[in-house]
């Protein structure tokens, strides 16, 4: 189904990568066919580099608009080229009374102080019919452990010593440089995960907010801090995302979800970080610090 329909829409090539941003961007345009939006939110869009982009001139019929609160990675969003029916706004120019068919929530839910609050906000600026979209790291997942085990080294000291090791074996090539930097270029914000979610903890949370599950999927297997400088080349991407498909999504480093208001009223039951939520947050927002 993805090949057809990215066939009829004309997506850009996109490569994919170890953290499945092909697969992604897919994922994101199977929705479109059956939510036929004609506005289309992306919130927390970053530089639109790797989604907004793409959708938007892959589907020049639908008003797309980019959203995010860091001013810089907006000014650079804008100054980059883009379709005419794509506009990029902080968080305090978009209307607030603007409505959507389609709302594109990837990597955001982990950073908010509130995931319901969130969540409602979303779910209050939908048209009828209309679904979010959303994406989330497995707080358990391979990607998230590998991230602690490097925050962990970074915090003893001995990150800087392996580098100067690794730099006196062999020192790595410009291409080499650019592809590991290459995750980070979604967004020019240094902004640490506050949220662990385990699998039943993200579905807990969309049902506090009325949500149902509508299509789900993941990513891929193995990401971050390790994976990303030892396991290389198009045969183990491949597998990468593939494997993802056939695991069960509490192994997988990565989630997709496909959103639409359901049948029953919201709950009152807030979000609670468990300890080692707690913990991971504390150790992330210490590092954060540090290095700004």
């Amino acid at each position: 189904m993805t090949e057809a329909f990215s066939d009829a829409i004309k997506l850009p090539p996109m490569p994919e990568d170890i953290y499945g941003k092909r697969k992604r961007l897919d994922f994101v345009a199977r929705v479109i066919p059956a939510a036929r939006p004609v506005t289309v939110l992306d919130i927390g869009c970053g530089t639109g580099t790797h989604l907004t982009v793409p959708l938007a001139t892959a589907l020049p019929e639908a008003t797309f608009v980019g959203v995010d609160a860091d001013e810089e990675t907006i000014a650079y969003a804008r100054s980059n080229d883009h379709p005419a029916n794509l506009r990029f706004l902080s968080n305090a120019d978009l209307d607030p009374e603007a409505m959507f068919d389609l709302i594109i929530a990837s990597e955001v839910i982990e950073h908010v102080e509130s995931p319901e609050e969130l969540l409602l906000l979303l779910k209050r600026r939908l048209n009828a019919g209309g679904r979010i979209v959303l994406t989330v790291p497995n707080g358990y997942g391979p990607f998230e452990f590998s991230v602690l085990f490097q925050t962990l080294l970074l915090a003893s000291g001995l990150y800087s010593l392996l580098r100067a090791a690794n730099r006196l074996r062999a020192r790595p090539s410009p291409t080499q440089d650019a592809r590991l930097a290459e995750p980070l270029r979604d967004t020019l914000a240094a902004s640490p995960h506050i949220n662990f979610f385990s699998f039943g903890g993200i579905r807990r949370v969309f049902d506090a907010c009325g949500l149902t599950v509508r299509e789900f999927g993941s990513r891929t297997f193995l990401c971050g801090f390790g994976f990303d400088q030892l396991l290389r080349g198009g045969r183990f991407l491949r597998w990468n995302t593939r494997i993802a498909d056939k695991l069960p999504p509490q192994v997988t480093s990565d989630w997709m979800f496909v959103l639409e208001p359901g049948t029953l009223p919201p709950r009152t039951t807030p979000y609670r970080r468990n300890a080692y939520a707690r913990f991971r947050r504390r150790l992330n927002e210490r590092h954060a610090r540090a290095q700004g």
